[in-house]
């Protein structure tokens, strides 16, 4: 994989912090002609997150294939600069850290006639919104294959397995979860999933913290 990172202006960026996850797992960062090679990947699909003191962290997803050279070029939005306070401002009583999204309508579901209508078939992965209202956002995901690496940094993860038999890895540490199975991310905390053996890994996604009208 060839990487090249720019500014919007298409002015190189070097210093540029690259983590790769997937089949193979690398880091590095970008010299100064904006650029870093990971030579040596297998093939599959791959979450890049792109980070550094004077960037926006920014993530993509990238498919090696076998015997070819994925060139990934990517642009990348300056961080904001800090606001410098003049004198401190009166203090405020407490509330909420984070804008609520909107209220939303009341949903019950059939998770058996849900699964035969959405399902996933042979495609690597499928995501169903299943409700959102305010901060919190409620999604039925299906794999046969591993689900890229995940951090949200202002929302908390539940999952809970609907079907089948996988495998969390939880900020770089294995753990297997069986039907019925129950996991707690916090939030800033890197995970990802797997199936195990031949069947269908079906998990219950809740998010909350954060405005669920917000991309996933």
């Amino acid at each position: 994989m060839a990487i090249t990172v720019t500014s919007p202006q298409g002015a190189t960026l070097s210093g540029v912090n690259v983590a790769i996850m997937g089949p193979t797992e690398r880091s590095g960062e970008t010299n100064g002609g904006g650029q870093v090679n990971f030579p040596g990947l297998q093939a599959g699909t791959y979450r890049l997150r792109f980070s550094g003191d004077k960037v926006t962290a920014f993530e993509k997803e990238v498919v090696v294939r076998a015997g070819q050279v994925s060139d990934v070029d990517v642009s990348l939005t300056p961080a904001p600069e800090p606001k410098v306070i003049v004198q401190p401002a009166p203090a405020l009583p407490p509330g909420p850290t984070t804008a609520a999204g909107p209220k939303g309508q009341p949903v019950t579901y059939a998770i058996i006639d849900l699964l035969e209508k959405e399902f996933v078939g042979k495609q690597p992965r499928r995501e169903t919104l299943l409700s959102c209202s305010g901060n919190e956002r409620a999604a039925m995901i299906q794999l046969n294959e591993s689900m890229p690496e995940r951090l949200y940094e202002n929302a908390d993860a539940i999952y809970y397995v609907l079907g089948g038999e996988g495998t969390l890895m939880l900020n770089g540490k294995e753990m297997k979860l069986g039907l019925n199975g129950f996991a707690s991310v916090p939030r800033g905390t890197s995970h990802s999933f797997s199936k195990r053996g031949n069947r269908l890994l079906v998990l219950l996604s809740v998010l909350s913290g954060e405005a669920c009208e917000e991309p996933r």
